[in-house]
């Protein structure tokens, strides 16, 4: 399903993308009224810039709420982050683990599996070889990334419920877990769950490439979202999806990357076979799909496979479709995905 390039849509929103206590107060007392112009909050969160908008009123403390927990979660899920969950077990072979951080594994893994390793949130040792946020980024020593990248087997980590409120991580100890490519999809479910408990029924939430719909824009509307061209200087628009109480999740080549001295272009996606990024003809893939765990992994996952088996995997699950870009600008749609699409 080729598509030829969309013209530019403006006015669409743009997808470009400490502990805090979980224990707020309900507060809700009877229906919420919808709004036309949103109460907004916004930051630089987990490495990338944040903003939520609720088209249903609501008190700016439950925003505010609503942000804190891209902290509380970061505190959880970073690799580098020194007093994370994640970094204290990363250098251990068995542990005691949070429910959180155990169902983001536990999903995670099931994707690795699914890619057959083509994705793998181990990663790490590789990963923590490069720096794309570098003002001077370099490729790392090839003799490192060849002595890291036997420690990259997602096969020998494994989660266990224990049944009783508790949960356990093994893994050999030098095994480095990177949940950077799919954490911002739990933290986004997350946040969701908290509006809605708070009577948000419309609202956005924003993580960057990670963008959550909470019903409809207003009783007529449907939320339309922008996704980038990719390397676009002026966040131009690519195309633009039209959804209800959906999630839209990017993932694309043009997010972090730089040129080396000898022209070569390396970017943040990286092949776990080889260390180094993934060459497969793809600039951008986006996932529409019920919650954004799912749109997050999979948007990662059938970059990594590239196109025809990304279409293939996704034609074969339900409630989710994909947008395919390719280096030279070519669209390919899953199946219900161009009845999303707007254009001009």
């Amino acid at each position: 399903m080729r598509s030829h390039l969309l013209r530019k849509i403006c006015g669409a929103a743009t997808l470009l993308a400490t502990s805090v206590s979980l224990f707020f107060t309900s507060g809700c007392s009877g229906p919420k009224v919808t709004i036309s112009t949103p109460e907004t909050v916004s930051g630089f969160k987990l490495n990338t810039f944040v903003q939520i908008d609720s088209y249903t009123s609501i008190s700016q403390d439950v925003l505010d709420n609503a942000l804190n927990l891209c902290d509380y979660y970061e505190n959880i899920f970073s690799r580098t982050k020194e007093d994370s969950e994640l970094y204290k077990v990363n250098s251990e072979s068995s542990a005691s683990i949070s429910k959180d951080l155990f169902e983001l594994i536990s999903t995670s893994l099931k994707y690795c599996e699914l890619s057959n390793g083509s994705f793998d949130i181990t990663i790490g040792s590789v990963s923590g070889l490069w720096d794309f946020t570098s003002d001077n980024p370099k490729v790392p020593d090839a003799s490192l990334i060849n002595e890291a990248l036997p420690l990259v087997d997602y096969k020998k980590v494994s989660v266990t419920d224990n049944g009783n409120d508790t949960y356990t991580l093994t893994k050999p100890a030098d095994v480095i877990i990177d949940l950077g490519a799919v954490a911002k999809g739990y933290i986004a479910d997350r946040i969701k769950e908290y509006l809605e408990s708070q009577g948000v029924s419309r609202a956005i939430i924003n993580l960057g490439g990670n963008v959550l719909c909470i019903g409809r824009k207003s009783s007529s509307d449907n939320f339309a979202i922008g996704v980038r061209k990719p390397f676009a200087a002026n966040n131009e628009i690519l195309f633009a999806l039209s959804v209800d109480d959906t999630s839209v999740v990017s993932s694309g080549n043009y997010e972090r990357y730089f040129y080396a001295d000898d022209g070569t272009f390396y970017h943040h996606i990286l092949n776990p076979r080889t260390g180094y990024s993934y060459d497969n003809n793809l600039s951008d893939v986006t996932i529409l799909s019920d919650d954004s765990l799912s749109g997050d992994c999979l948007s990662t996952t059938c970059f990594c496979l590239g196109l025809d088996e990304g279409m293939k995997l996704i034609e074969s699950l339900d409630n989710t479709e994909a947008v395919f870009v390719t280096n030279d600008g070519d669209i390919y749609y899953t199946s219900g995905a161009s009845s999303h699409v707007i254009s001009n």
